[in-house]
């Protein structure tokens, strides 16, 4: 038997998970379809630099910042970390 969703979401980034956060609030079966092998977008940490693994950096913190603060509330993200 097939799988069946309320809603596809391609793109794991930020605006994608936003998006099925607030679908599965609602109630919606939802599917992420991410082509990397890690979700986040902007908001992923990694270590840019082969020579200093050690140094991870936010990939657009700045972008990140101009997340509205409604979000970061309505999702309660400081509790998920």
């Amino acid at each position: 038997m097939a799988a069946a969703y309320d809603a596809i979401i391609v793109g794991g980034g930020h605006n994608g998970l936003v998006s099925a956060a607030y679908l599965a609030r609602s109630g919606a079966r939802s599917l992420v379809l991410e082509a990397r092998d890690h979700p986040g977008g902007a908001a992923t940490t990694e270590a840019p630099w082969p020579d200093a693994p050690e140094f991870r950096v936010t990939r657009l913190s700045y972008v990140m910042s101009l997340m509205p603060p409604t979000i970061i509330r309505d999702l309660d993200l400081a509790r998920h970390g």
